[in-house]
């Protein structure tokens, strides 16, 4: 009896999960991603204040002096705005909760009046700093109400504590195991790999039109192909001489082929794992991703020619965005 009530549950949280990323996707393509990813840097600064202080906040049970003139400094009119509320209104929200929601209304509400403020947070809560910092967060709290720390630590000394803490510390098992492979690798240097993969993936992306049509390459996409990945045509050359049977496969054999061949060593140190993860949720890649989506809506059976150059695909690409409709 128990299994059959778990199943629909986790079926529920799936589904639930899904919903969350299509309006979270829905309303990030409405944006240049440059400006969705500078947004979410920007919201996760905030959630690393926000943090910090409500730590202090939940152990203490009012804002200590302290406290008060850096709130105020930073967050100029939440707390006179704060004694305006009603003792109903204080006793149905901490002041922590209140001054989340004042930060997601002044500071980020120009989002929400355009309609995008959804894929902020879906997209900062999965990135590892802002999973760090409430790990710290929760930490902080447990540790504290034990004994409280004289004096409390500064913002920027939390922040540092903050840095060297285990992100996948409340995720659940599978996505803990996954994201143990960002701890094999330095953060830069996972940075720079995650940032080379997109390269890969929207080149990639660019040819997959043509690789997974029976026709004869293009010269440009056949040259391209050649320098960047010497070796690789020959793989599909028997394919294209038995009428292209395995054309299908032909994207997945490039990002195959790609990745042996250039994250051969972070496969190697078992962290190809931790850029994959990097990838799936940086605005660049999912906005390459659905532009190459909207090519093969847009183009059908038809190939342009000539076919694009790589260069100015990926320059549309990243200047693509999803016009809403009248």
């Amino acid at each position: 009896m128990k299994k059959a009530k778990l199943t629909p549950m986790r079926n529920t949280a799936v589904q639930f999960q899904r919903l969350a990323r299509d309006r979270a996707d829905e309303q990030a393509r409405r944006i240049p991603w440059q400006r969705l990813l500078d947004t979410r840097t920007q919201y996760i600064d905030w959630q690393e204040f926000y943090l910090w202080a409500r730590s202090i906040l939940e152990v203490e049970g009012q804002i200590p002096d302290w406290l008060v003139d850096i709130v105020e400094e930073r967050c100029p009119g939440f707390l006179e705005r704060d004694k305006t509320l009603t003792a109903k209104a204080v006793k149905e929200k901490p002041l922590a909760l209140r001054l989340e929601d004042w930060i997601d209304e002044y500071i980020f509400g120009f989002a929400t009046n355009e309609g995008w403020f959804n894929a902020i947070t879906y997209y900062a809560v999965r990135d590892p700093r802002y999973q760090r910092a409430e790990v710290c967060w929760s930490e902080c709290v447990e540790k504290w109400r034990r004994a409280k720390p004289i004096p409390y630590p500064s913002f920027e000394e939390w922040k540092g504590v903050a840095s060297q803490c285990d992100e996948t510390a409340h995720l659940v098992s599978p996505a803990r195991r996954a994201g143990a492979a960002s701890k094999l690798v330095d953060r830069d240097r996972l940075a720079a790999a995650a940032s080379q993969y997109m390269d890969w993936e929207a080149f990639s992306y660019w040819a997959r039109p043509v690789l997974e049509r029976p026709s004869q390459l293009p010269a440009e996409v056949a040259s391209d192909l050649q320098s960047r990945c010497p070796g690789f045509l020959r793989l599909i050359d028997s394919a294209r001489g038995h009428e292209r049977k395995a054309t299908s496969q032909g994207w997945h054999q490039l990002m195959c082929w790609i990745a042996d061949h250039f994250f051969l060593h972070a496969k190697a140190e078992g962290w190809f794992d931790a850029i994959l993860i990097q990838v799936q949720s940086h605005p660049r890649a999912i906005r390459t991703m659905e532009y190459a989506d909207h090519c093969d809506e847009m183009w059908g059976v038809h190939l342009p020619n000539p076919y694009p150059a790589f260069e100015a695909w990926r320059r549309d690409a990243d200047a693509y965005v999803e016009l809403a409709a009248d």
